[in-house]
C-alpha cells in the first residue's frame, strides 16, 4: 500500500511519462474544487505530436493521419502558483479538526494531502484555506467560517447531495464531516466548473480532453483534466514545462532529450535522476516534500515517504490506529508514527474517537 503514496513531483512526473492522470488528493475539505462555465480559448491548426498529454485521454494523432488537427488552446490568464509549507499544511489540519467534532475520520487523511495538492489548482485553493484557518488563531467559528467562505458551513448528505457552482462559488459535500466546504474560486485568480464526474472544482474553463493542446505558461502546465481546464506548478516538482510546436507541454527534466523506454532513473540518496518527461533531469525529493527520499513508487522511482512503520492516504485514512498520547495525537506521518503536540499548537488536550484522534478545541 505504501507504493500507492504519491508525491506531487511522483505524480507530475508519472504523467509527463506515462500520460497518466494526475491525481488532485482530498484534503480536510476534500477539495477536488471544480465549476461550470466558458473559458477564454481559441481553436488553431496545430500538427498532432506524439508527445505525451497532461490527461490520459488528450490529443493523439491516428495513426497514418499527417493532417493538422484543430485544437482548443487556452489563452486567457493564468495565476501564480505559490507552494506553501508543509508544516503550515499539518497545523491547519490539526486546527481544523479540533475545530470540526462531527469529523469523524483520522488526521492522518488530512495531513497525508500535501503529498497530493502542492503545486496544483487544488494547491492554492487549500492554500488560502489554509492561510485563513491558521489567521483565525483559536477563534473555532472562525475555523469554520474559512470553510464555508464566511460562513458556517451548511449541513448536506455525503454522497447524495450533489456538487454545484453559483457563479465563481463551488459548493461541494464533504463525505467525511457532512458538511458543505464553500469557496470563491476567484479568491485564487479561477473559475468554478462541473467536471465529467460531477465534482465541483476550481479551474480555467471546461474543455474536451481529447481536443485541447496542453500548454506551457512559463513554467506552469494547463491542461485538460475531466472536463476542467486546470493547471499544475512544474517547479513543485523539481521539472519544468516543456512545450514544442509539435509536442504539448508536459512537465520534464530541463535537460537533454531522452527515450525514457531506455533511459533508467535511478535514486543517489534522496535525489531522482533519470530520464523524466522525455528530458534528463534530477529531482531533489526532500527539497520537494520535505522529509521526504528518493524510492519505488507505482513500478518507477519517484519521490516517497521514507518511513515504512505505517501508511496514511487522504480518503483512505491509514492502517495505523490513532491514538492520543502524553501531549498529542499519535498518527502517521511521512510513513512513520508519530506524536504531534496539541498544546504547541495552542488547542486543547487530545480526545480519542477510537480509530482516530484530534486535538480539542483551543
Amino acid at each position: 500500500m505504501m507504493a500507492r503514496i504519491l508525491t506531487a513531483a511522483a505524480a507530475l512526473l508519472l504523467v509527463s511519462c506515462n500520460g497518466g492522470r494526475v491525481h488532485d488528493g482530498d484534503a480536510e475539505a476534500e477539495e477536488d474544487v471544480a465549476a461550470e462555465g466558458e473559458a477564454d480559448v481559441t481553436v488553431d491548426d496545430a500538427p498532432a505530436g506524439d508527445g505525451v498529454e497532461a490527461d490520459g485521454d488528450g490529443p493523439d494523432a491516428e495513426e497514418g493521419d499527417d493532417a493538422p488537427r484543430d485544437w482548443e488552446r487556452y489563452d486567457g490568464e493564468v495565476p501564480e502558483i505559490a507552494t506553501f509549507a508543509k508544516d503550515d499544511h499539518v497545523a491547519s489540519c490539526m486546527r481544523t479538526r479540533a475545530c470540526s467534532p462531527e469529523n469523524p475520520q483520522k488526521l492522518a487523511t488530512c495531513t497525508s494531502a500535501y503529498a497530493h495538492i502542492v503545486g496544483r489548482e487544488v494547491g492554492i485553493t487549500l492554500q488560502w484555506v489554509a492561510q485563513c484557518v491558521l489567521d483565525a488563531a483559536d477563534d473555532c467559528n472562525a475555523i469554520r467560517a474559512c470553510m464555508g467562505n464566511g460562513g458556517e458551513p451548511p449541513a448536506c448528505v455525503p454522497l447524495e447531495t450533489p456538487d454545484r457552482c453559483e457563479g465563481s462559488v463551488l459548493y461541494q459535500c464533504s463525505r467525511a464531516s457532512g458538511l458543505t466546504l464553500v469557496f470563491d474560486c476567484a479568491h485564487v485568480g479561477l473559475g468554478c466548473f462541473i467536471d465529467d464526474e460531477e465534482t465541483a472544482r476550481c479551474g480555467l474553463g471546461s474543455c474536451e480532453a481529447g481536443s485541447f493542446w496542453s500548454g506551457c505558461a512559463g513554467d506552469t502546465l494547463v491542461f485538460c483534466d475531466r472536463g476542467v481546464i486546470v493547471i499544475a506548478s512544474c517547479p513543485a516538482a523539481g521539472l519544468r514545462c516543456v512545450e514544442t510546436t509539435d509536442e504539448p507541454g508536459r512537465c520534464a527534466g530541463d535537460g537533454a532529450p531522452c527515450d525514457e523506454a531506455a533511459v533508467e532513473r535511478t535514486c543517489d540518496g534522496g535525489v531522482l535522476e533519470g530520464c523524466l518527461g522525455g528530458r534528463m533531469g534530477t529531482v531533489d525529493c526532500p527539497v520537494i516534500i520535505p522529509g521526504w527520499t528518493c524510492g519505488e513508487t507505482e513500478g518507477t522511482l519517484g519521490c516517497v515517504p521514507p518511513g515504512d512503520e505505517c501508511w496514511a492516504y487522504p480518503l483512505l485514512g491509514s492502517d495505523l490506529a490513532e491514538d492520543c498520547g502524553a501531549d498529542g495525537v499519535v498518527t502517521c506521518l511521512d510513513g512513520y508514527i508519530a506524536e504531534l503536540s496539541c498544546s504547541e499548537d495552542g488547542l486543547g488536550p487530545c480526545v480519542d474517537l477510537g480509530d482516530a484522534a484530534r486535538c480539542g478545541a483551543p
